[in-house]
């Protein structure tokens, strides 16, 4: 019961401090209300909630209405009873709004609760004001039980990738791969919403391969984008039967190390694009002058795969508690984790837990990266 107990406390805490940074950014805006639409800024602000009943969509089945002293859950009928029994967002401090699904004018209850008071908006929406940007922005940094749901996630979908890879032999089809990561994934409740394997020429022609009904012969790729209350890790591994050429497992170790150095420069206070200049000139001292231009490099992630993807024009500064994933690949290699990025260095969310590693140091930071898995 205590457990229990303290469980609720850090929720109700954490959705209070969410809710004073969107409070913020209504007094900084003028609105008498904000409106989240999107099923990410639902979980973000619910403390791993879900209102999404289909992967491919934005906006969730249920709305959160904030205004300056109450927040508000607005449901049809249909989706009132499971957000009160599994989503427990009464207990969680919002007041469910419940109307008829046949009605559908949400809007009409919005104004009924808010007047004709301004109003912003995680999307164009009608009657409102679309602040999508600076509502993302309020999910950027991280606080300390977001941080735990994240690190569990990541250990579990590290373990899950490289358990499945471990057990893979030639003749293996792709889509067999991705198919067991997920059901492995779903035994645990987490929801695999990307996932790419590549086998062979296949991880040399595209840097986004869906899976396919193809054989493994000697070489495959498997990445995988994961997610756990709202949080999305993304992780890509690579297993090789037979000893690969001394120039492939250098390649590798290049693109590890590629990798490694644009992680070392996500400091809380540089700017964004700063590990993104660093790689470009890695490719190009290290013999691959050409390959970052075929792929973008990452960026930071959170409630989405990438709440930013970085180029050149970004402005963003890395925030303290910020995650991130870079992801350099050259034609067949890539290299994938996700991390936290913090004052007192990288916190890795997935890591090698069953590959074999090697160390790499840039600066005064020690990695220990996954190597290339040899069956």
């Amino acid at each position: 019961m205590l457990e229990q107990n303290t469980l609720n406390s850090s929720v109700k805490q954490e959705i209070q401090e969410k809710l004073a940074r969107l409070r913020k950014l209504m007094g900084e805006k003028g609105l008498e209300a904000l409106l989240l639409k999107r099923h990410v800024n639902f979980s973000w602000l619910t403390a791993g909630g879900t209102n999404v009943l289909c992967m491919a969509q934005d906006n969730g089945v249920t709305s959160v209405l904030v205004t300056s002293d109450k927040s508000y859950v607005i449901a049809s009928n249909i989706e009132a009873p499971r957000m009160k029994e599994e989503e427990k967002v009464v207990a969680k401090g919002f007041e469910l709004v419940e109307y008829p699904w046949y009605e559908g004018n949400e809007m009409k209850v919005v104004r009924e609760i808010c007047g004709e008071g301004a109003i912003g908006c995680d999307i164009a929406f009608s009657g409102t004001q679309n602040l999508s940007g600076e509502i993302n922005r309020c999910r950027y940094q991280l606080l300390e039980t977001e941080k735990e749901r994240y690190l569990w996630l990541g250990r579990e979908v590290s373990w899950i990738l490289e358990e499945v890879l471990c057990s893979v032999h030639p003749g293996v089809l792709e889509s067999e791969v991705a198919a067991e990561v997920a059901r492995k994934l779903w035994e645990k409740r987490i929801e695999p919403i990307g996932l790419q394997a590549a086998a062979d020429e296949r991880a040399y022609k595209f840097r986004h391969p869906i899976a396919f009904r193809n054989p493994v012969r000697k070489l495959l790729l498997a990445s995988v984008m994961a997610k756990y209350a709202g949080l999305v890790t993304t992780v890509t591994r690579m297993v090789h039967f037979g000893m690969p050429s001394p120039e492939f497992l250098k390649q590798y170790h290049d693109n590890v190390r590629i990798e490694c150095e644009m992680i070392a420069l996500s400091k809380p206070g540089n700017k964004v694009v700063l590990p993104l200049q660093r790689a470009v000139e890695l490719y190009r001292e290290l013999g691959y002058s050409e390959e970052w231009k075929h792929h973008h490099q990452g960026g930071a992630m959170g409630y989405l795969p990438r709440d930013y993807r970085v180029d050149f024009e970004c402005q963003e500064n890395i925030l303290e508690n910020q995650a991130f994933c870079w992801n350099p690949s050259i034609a067949g290699t890539k290299s994938e984790d996700g991390f936290i990025s913090t004052s007192q260095g990288p916190l890795f969310i997935t890591y090698p837990v069953r590959f074999p590693v090697f160390n790499l140091e840039v600066g005064d930071i020690s990695f220990n990266r996954p190597d290339l898995l040899l069956l």
